[in-house]
């Protein structure tokens, strides 16, 4: 079981949660460090770190990244991550990082030297420039404040790549990559292999997520083929269909659709446990991961969508026969099971973050009341 972690949201320390605002609110690595009995207590073999490299203002949530090689000081040192890492190697759970290769806050330098001095900078190449005298660039979906990365440029490539070994050697255990839909197969693959060079037991698994991507921003995704490319472009998005494309990729992929086969039948009214339709759904939805080689990542709710119990109207008996299930399912395949922190205690939110409100998905990312 992995236990994923939002860090500043964790623990800072508080005996009563501080308020939940886009500032950072203190939670940091030695909180982390000072709960693992009770994250193991929970029958957690793991735990799932949110990005913790240096971040712009206000990135509370580690994922507008300005520099790669400095750990913010909102959550501590790399003393502080070492400790972490060891202490729960100790106990018996590895460490997962969250890792973002596709796009970095604009404040990097690298972007900066690249916007400043254009085609004299040798980042230009590192991001995509609607030409060499324009300061137009390319970014992650909406987001203007992040600028995409040019992972096709082998120079890009490679310092990511070993950014990543520099935590492998550190003593991290496994890579989520953050959407993962929008970054080439090649770099990938080549992230994988390196990993595991350095520690074959390394596992890399990555979010392909269909579910809010516009239209306009499809051109922004990366596909196995051309043909894979025009059949999304003409059908939509499926999101079975896009998290197979990666086997032979990526280690595994978080299973979004495993997600949405729950919750489609908590909206039909139907229960979880006991229910034939729903395990025959599933069955089947697994007979297509039948390699240990490339499995699905099961999980009910994360940092970006609703909490399980927001579809369970709050009754917590369904959550506990979500989890139930899902421990079941995971137990029968053989895969691992993610628990997004306060799961396990019924954090909820009474309204949707699947809008276009702003800070909507604040509704989720309360900080954990001690």
């Amino acid at each position: 079981m992995i236990y994923q972690i939002l860090i500043d949201r964790f623990n800072g320390g508080w005996s009563k949660a501080p308020k939940n605002t886009i500032q950072f609110v203190g939670g940091t690595i030695q909180g982390i460090t000072d709960k693992l009995d009770y994250i193991h207590s929970l029958g957690a073999t793991a735990i799932w770190l949110s990005p913790f490299f240096a971040n712009a203002e206000n990135g509370y949530h580690g994922y507008h990244t300005v520099d790669y090689e400095r750990i913010d000081p909102h959550f501590g040192t790399w003393k502080d991550l070492k400790n972490l890492i060891d202490t729960a190697h100790g106990k018996g759970m590895k460490v997962i990082a969250d890792f973002v290769p596709n796009h970095c806050h604009i404040d990097h330098q690298f972007f900066q030297d690249a916007l400043k001095r254009r085609k004299d900078s040798p980042y230009r190449d590192w991001f995509y420039f609607r030409s060499d005298h324009s300061d137009e660039y390319a970014y992650f979906l909406q987001y203007r404040d992040l600028a995409k990365f040019n992972l096709d440029n082998p120079a890009t490539a490679e310092y990511l790549i070993q950014v990543g070994e520099k935590l492998t050697e550190y003593g991290i255990d496994a890579f989520r990559i953050d959407h993962a839909a929008g970054i080439p197969m090649s770099f990938l693959r080549a992230f994988r292999d390196r990993m595991h060079a350095l520690n074959p037991d390394t596992s890399v698994f990555g979010e392909v997520w269909g579910f809010g991507v516009a239209r306009k921003y499809f051109y922004t995704l990366r596909f196995k083929d051309t043909w894979h490319k025009l059949y999304y472009y003409l059908f939509g998005l499926r999101q079975e269909c896009l998290q197979l494309d990666y086997n032979g990729v990526i280690d595994g992929i978080l299973d979004f659709q495993f997600r949405n086969i729950l919750i489609s039948e908590l909206k039909a009214g139907r229960r979880l446990l006991n229910n034939a339709h729903l395990d025959r759904k599933l069955k089947k939805h697994f007979s297509r991961y039948p390699s240990r080689s490339f499995r699905p990542y099961l999980f009910l709710d994360n940092h970006d969508t609703n909490r399980f119990l927001f579809y369970c109207h709050d009754d917590k008996t369904l959550l506990q026969e979500a989890i139930e299930l899902m421990k079941h399912c995971a137990q029968e395949y053989g895969l691992e099971y993610i628990i997004y922190y306060g799961t396990e205690c019924g954090m909820t939110n009474t309204l949707t973050i699947e809008n276009a409100e702003p800070y909507a998905d604040m509704r989720v990312r309360e900080p954990m009341n001690w």
